[in-house]
């Protein structure tokens, strides 16, 4: 009986440390290529694979079917788990063959994503200029509503009845 146990608490403990993004996409990840550094200059990133992280700010669906999301950037770790969600290096843009549904993929949802880079669109935010890396996508991987970046993944809890917390 204790073995069960101990199977059963290795299994949660495994299952609670998946990765938002799977290891042969993380493979691709040039890890040299900051955001910071892609804002400044996206031509010169041209190629590179990257994860990113970040809000959804906005989707635009696209002819023939794909679609574009507007990023807010936000800081991941190596696994592409969102780190923080009060500071940003900008804003970029998620190209994707997929029509991504604007009801699910809505503005304030997290995503983290490995992606291409593809270069830089002009646009704006409000009335202000803005320049945009544009990434098309590798995988992505939209974070559950309730997921709290920097929360741990397991989850544990003591309740006493049904339906009642003390």
């Amino acid at each position: 009986m204790r073995l069960f146990f101990l199977i059963v608490a290795a299994l949660t403990c495994v299952a609670g440390c998946a990765r938002p993004i799977s290891r042969p996409s993380l493979n691709l990840v040039d890890p040299s290529v900051s955001f910071a550094a892609l804002r400044q200059n996206p031509e010169r990133y041209r190629g590179s694979t990257l994860l990113l992280g970040g809000a959804i700010a906005a989707v635009r669906g696209l002819p023939g079917g794909g679609s574009d999301l507007e990023m807010v950037q936000f800081p991941t770790d190596r696994s592409g788990r969102i780190t923080a969600t009060n500071t940003s290096g900008g804003r970029f843009i998620v190209r994707d063959t997929v029509f991504r549904d604007p009801a699910i993929y809505r503005p304030g949802r997290l995503m983290t994503l490995v992606g291409t880079v593809e270069g830089a669109e002009q646009g704006q935010i409000g009335d202000i200029d803005y320049s945009y890396p544009v990434l098309t996508v590798h995988e992505l991987h939209l974070w559950p509503e309730d997921e709290r970046p920097g929360a741990s993944p397991v989850r544990f809890g003591i309740g006493i009845g049904v339906g009642t917390a003390f």
